[in-house]
């Protein structure tokens, strides 16, 4: 861990002569506290990532050519408290920007992902982020972090509040069995975004389509859903709105849909109460209905520029698909998230 924030550290000095390079990251630690039905009780325990998730990172940008800027960034996720670090598995990607928009190859957070407009901030307390995520298409891009590899995307410039982008990843995992000749293809990914934002209120719509077995480790191989959400919120000064319909449809015949509500309200200029609900409902022909009811709260305040303090709850009753049974769960915690 030390040599890798040294080697980053290295490299933003030596990236200043050539280009704009910035060292960013996040650290949140704090503690948490968790019971669900039918698993042991951990008690309160310290750690990372509660509230958002711990990381580090490098980004830059340098004029290549004549309206040509070429840019990257590198983010990989941080145990704050145990000072774990593996690799950049958030974002790694070079792209190349112009007036007629950018084009980015690496790794990359989804059309779909950056899509999920949410009170409370798609974070460790989202009720959105447990209802829609588990269902049988989640925010799970290619690999299960709602990011592609080896993807390349376009993104349009602003044309008076629209922009969009598309995204493709191929991913050198098909298969031949030796024996039958059977084959399976890559798990590739595809997906779409359109976006507008204007003023108080902004809106989103994407669609992708991922192997189903990154939520369902039983689905059948080349077993692929396809999936879509649409999201706004509206901002009225005293609170923000926030309103999201999804659905999705697996090949093999599980179909999802969902919404959420969400409402942040600014009670001062340092604090910010978020409040949020949110249900997912999977079906399929000849079995019993599944679903996930959550609410999510949230207590934000800036205690500066770069640290604030926070505390959080967020519950979700669950039946899953063919069963009628019912499980709860729910999660608090409260600590100090730092930017840097």
């Amino acid at each position: 861990m030390k040599k890798t924030l040294v080697a980053l550290a290295t490299l933003a000095a030596v990236g200043v002569a050539s280009a704009e390079v910035t060292l960013y990251g996040k650290l949140d630690v704090g503690l948490s506290s968790s019971k669900k039905d039918g698993e042991a009780s951990q008690g309160v325990q310290f750690g990372s990532g509660n509230y958002e998730g711990s990381r580090v990172g490098l980004k830059g940008s340098s004029d290549i050519a004549d309206g040509v800027k070429g840019i990257f960034q590198v983010e990989g996720g941080l145990g704050a408290t145990d000072g774990s670090f593996s690799s950049f598995n958030r974002e790694a990607f070079f792209g190349l920007v112009s007036s007629y928009g950018t084009v980015s190859v690496g790794r990359m957070w989804t059309p779909y992902d950056s899509a999920f407009n949410d009170a409370l901030e798609y974070n460790g307390f989202s009720a959105m982020g447990k209802a829609f995520n588990s269902g049988i298409h989640g925010d799970n891009g290619m690999d299960g972090s709602g990011a592609s590899k080896n993807a390349i995307q376009y993104s349009t410039p602003n044309f008076s509040g629209f922009t969009a982008s598309v995204m493709y990843g191929s991913n050198a995992d098909a298969t031949r069995n030796a024996i039958t000749g059977v084959e399976t293809s890559a798990t590739n990914y595809t997906g779409l975004g359109l976006n507008y934002a204007s003023g108080p209120y902004g809106v989103s719509l994407a669609t992708e389509k991922v192997t189903t077995k990154l939520q369902d480790a039983s689905a059948a191989a080349g077993d692929y859903s396809n999936a879509w959400i649409l999201s706004g919120y509206y901002d009225l000064g005293m609170a923000k709105l926030f309103a999201a319909v999804n659905g999705a449809t697996a090949d093999s015949g599980p179909k999802n849909a969902g919404f959420a509500l969400g409402v942040s309200v600014p009670v001062s200029k340092a604090m910010t109460v978020g409040l949020g609900y949110a249900t997912e409902s999977t079906t399929k022909s000849g079995l019993s209905d599944g679903k996930v009811n959550s609410t999510g709260v949230q207590v934000v305040y800036a205690w500066n520029a770069a640290t604030a303090i926070y505390g959080g709850y967020r519950s979700a009753d669950t039946t899953k698909l063919g069963s009628t049974a019912s499980a709860s769960e729910s999660k608090f915690a409260t600590g100090v998230r730092y930017n840097f």
